[in-house]
């Protein structure tokens, strides 16, 4: 899981060397992470399966990518990534919603300080650009919090097939914006789509497949905020952006309440289940 989060994070620091349009840049990217899992796939011998649960999957990890790369345009990478960490805040309003789950009381004051961390992005960034890239970064962690409460329930063997279906939507999606949009295909930026794909996208998902496997969601999760605390660091090791005062501060908080919130649950559940 750590490798996982470690390549997730190099996404920020690759997406802003491709001089092309987010849709085309998302749906590149996932061809290449699709012929990854494929082949995966196929080495392992796992068959592809087509069900209600992985359809809706693939809709749910399609609409993450898109939004996701078409913020770091629009955004700092920053922001972009720890935006889409507001996942758990939809989380619990889908559970709430479709598994009629109700939230504890340290469910909901996760939520507000969550929200708090979230607006210090916005009073950071008030010029439309921002604001823009801000929005698709919230509307990426509503998709991821769907697609955690969707692949949580579903079966084991249906796991890599909604991630394939969920590359193969955004290739299918992203792709024809190339047809009404200015982009430079040369073989740097090609080299640097085969790249994400496979190494940033591609991998990731298999191993965090894996993961799910010998660690729990909580665990997982925790792991997972190594992501947005790198990711900041290549952007800046490569002379990229680097987020204002304010939004740093939100980062921090913002992942300090969401590891918190983790552990804390886990904790929760050991003593029930004792």
């Amino acid at each position: 899981m750590i490798a996982c989060a470690v390549l997730w994070s190099i996404a920020g620091v690759l997406i802003g060397r491709v001089d092309m349009n987010g849709f085309v840049i998302a749906g590149g990217r996932s061809l290449f992470a699709a012929l990854t899992v494929v082949v995966y796939m196929a080495v392992t011998k796992q068959k592809f399966i087509l069900s209600k649960s992985t359809l809706v999957s693939g809709v749910l990890l399609c609409g993450v990518f898109l939004c996701f790369v078409t913020a770091n345009k629009y955004t700092t990478a920053a922001n972009a990534i720890v935006l889409q960490y507001t996942a758990p805040i939809f989380i619990l309003i889908f559970s709430f919603l479709f598994l009629h789950k109700k939230p504890r009381a340290a469910d909901i004051a996760v939520v507000i300080a969550t929200l708090a961390g979230v607006s210090l992005f916005f009073f950071d960034s008030l010029d439309a650009g921002h604001l823009v890239g801000n929005l698709l970064g919230i509307t990426a962690g509503a998709f991821m919090g769907g697609m955690f409460v969707a692949v949580g329930n579903t079966k084991g063997e249906e796991k890599m097939s909604g991630i394939l279906l969920g590359h193969l939507f955004c290739a299918a999606v992203g792709l024809p914006f190339a047809a009404f949009t200015e982009n430079t295909f040369d073989s740097t930026g090609v080299a640097i789509l085969a790249l994400l794909g496979v190494v940033q996208l591609g991998i990731p998902y298999i191993l965090y497949a894996l993961a799910t496997l010998r660690c729990n969601a909580i665990t997982c999760s925790v792991l997972a905020a190594i992501e947005p605390l790198l990711n900041p660091v290549w952007v800046a090791l490569a002379g990229g952006g680097v987020p204002g005062p304010l939004a740093l501060l939100g980062g921090v908080f913002l992942i300090a309440v969401i590891t918190a919130y983790s552990v804390y649950d886990h904790k929760t559940s050991v003593k029930v289940a004792a």
